[in-house]
């Protein structure tokens, strides 16, 4: 039988389990949807218990009979605040997810007090500060039965160990960490009047905070007594599984929404641009990133929208068909609202230039373009001048040759598709298992696994032109979001 860690996955779509070997080899995975519910206008959210319905389900697809399992870990989607009694118990049936913006008011209330300026240099929490946990948990503040606020893979640790913890890159993320003490802000907990006792211990990422219970066995399939380690929140299990474990790594992410990360020993903060920051999953390092939320889900919202859901290489095929520019259609692909730098939660997406002439194809191509103008100017800001070494790209969207292309082409270096794209956060999770147990010395094991990969290189399409407008249609609809 083949030692593995059991990783998971836990994303905004649906989780994914995988068993990944000693050699960072992932020999199966399985993956389980659920859905996100959008109850009122920028509210957005999941259901724990359909979390841990979907790690249960995932897991039994797997060959565990195969395999042993030397130890669980979990990379979880960031900023869910799921509150919990002092037995553990959900407080609410369907908490909100990282994109929910509930918390808007509160923040605008607590820099009244905080310097937003400074609470941004501080924490390096770069999206509208309405997302992050603390301003979200503000509304639950004469709530007497809240014991603790979990994050999404903290909750799921807590459910399979009965340990409460939560790790350094899941915290960084809650709206109160300092990044350089590396630790809680008491002010930001006061000026909110949310209790500071409310947030879980901080351990290592790699830290064994427990062992799988017997309950939580029979229920998920994961044979109990084995080690579970606190695990991080996806942006940093991500970047560990793209490779970044030193200082000046950096990858693209191509999925729901995307990014652009470096990691890095001191954080990368920018006031204008607001660049997010998240600890590392490794000890001394911080991942930096830039994004933009029109990414994936634009793309799936269009094949929706055209009732091919069930079609999307097809339509990319046919989006590849059409030449670069789109036949002059532009696509501002932030549908669900934006970054900071892309206008905030107000603004929305919009097609410009469409006539009689264009096609699915056209509408495809625009979209994938919208994409590929936002993250070209996210590593503007976050890489260093040209370079003809190749980046890395990983997640869903790197799986299509047409975004890799078109990511080439406007950054002028060849982009870099590892074989295991799709799994970056799992094989980052697994990483922290493998470190956890001691089995792994250091991360090489990700370096020396690295068959497969796929590599495009720049085509010298034109963009000027088509990048003159994307410019002009985004600021045209961030001036229409300053005016509704």
């Amino acid at each position: 039988m083949t030692d593995v860690v059991l990783a998971f996955d836990l994303g905004t779509g649906g989780c994914k389990a995988a068993l990944v070997d000693a050699a960072a080899r992932v020999r199966a995975t399985a993956f389980v949807a659920y859905p996100t519910a959008y109850p009122a206008p920028g509210r957005h959210e999941q259901r724990p218990a359909d979390w841990w319905d979907a790690l249960a389900a995932a897991t039994r697809e797997l060959p565990l009979d195969e395999h042993r399992v030397r130890a669980v870990s979990l990379s979880g989607h960031s900023l869910a605040m799921v509150p919990v009694d002092a037995e553990g118990a959900l407080l609410l049936d369907s908490v909100p997810i990282w994109s929910d913006v509930r918390g808007s008011e509160a923040a605008r209330r607590a820099f009244r007090h905080i310097p937003e300026r400074d609470w941004y240099r501080s924490t390096g929490n770069g999206f509208p500060a309405g997302m992050y946990t603390v301003f979200k948990a503000a509304g639950l503040r004469e709530e007497p039965r809240v014991a603790r606020i979990l994050g999404s893979k903290d909750w799921i640790n807590a459910r399979l160990t009965g340990v409460e913890a939560t790790d350094p890159s899941y915290a960084s993320g809650s709206g109160a960490y300092d990044l350089l003490t590396r630790a809680l802000r008491p002010d930001v907990f006061e000026t909110l009047g949310v209790p500071a006792r409310w947030w879980p211990r901080i351990v290592a990422s790699s830290a064994v905070i427990g062992e799988v219970t017997a309950d939580a066995a029979a229920r998920t399939g994961i044979p109990a007594g084995v080690p579970v380690v606190a695990g991080g929140v996806d942006n940093s299990c991500m970047a560990l599984g793209a490779g970044l474990d030193r200082p000046g790594a950096a990858y693209l992410s191509l999925g729901s929404s995307n990014w652009v990360t470096v990691a890095g020993a001191e954080p990368v903060l920018d006031d204008v641009q607001r660049p997010f920051v998240f600890d590392h999953v490794l000890p001394g390092l911080y991942v930096s990133a830039l994004s933009t939320f029109g990414g994936g889900s634009s793309l799936t919202w269009l094949a929706g929208l055209l009732g091919r859901d069930g079609d999307l290489d097809a339509l990319l095929a046919e989006a590849a068909a059409v030449p670069a520019g789109a036949d002059g259609l532009t696509c501002v692909p932030t549908l669900a609202g934006g970054t900071v730098a892309e206008g905030g939660p107000a603004v929305r997406g919009a097609f410009l230039g469409l006539d009689l002439g264009h096609t699915h194809g056209h509408l495809a191509r625009a979209v994938v373009e919208g994409i590929g103008f936002s993250l070209a100017g996210a590593a503007a800001t976050m890489l260093p001048g040209p370079s003809r070494e190749p980046i890395t790209a990983v997640g869903g969207g790197a799986r299509g040759t047409l975004m890799l292309q078109v990511l080439a082409d406007l950054l002028e270096r060849p982009v870099t598709r590892p074989a295991d794209a799709q799994h970056c956060a799992a094989l980052g999770a697994a990483a922290l298992g493998w470190l956890g147990i001691g089995a792994w010395e250091s991360t090489e094991p990700l370096h020396t696994n690295g068959s497969g990969a796929q590599t495009v290189s720049p085509a010298g399409a034109g963009y000027a032109l088509a990048r003159a407008r994307f410019d002009a249609a985004r600021a045209a609809v961030r001036a229409q979001s300053d005016v509704t």
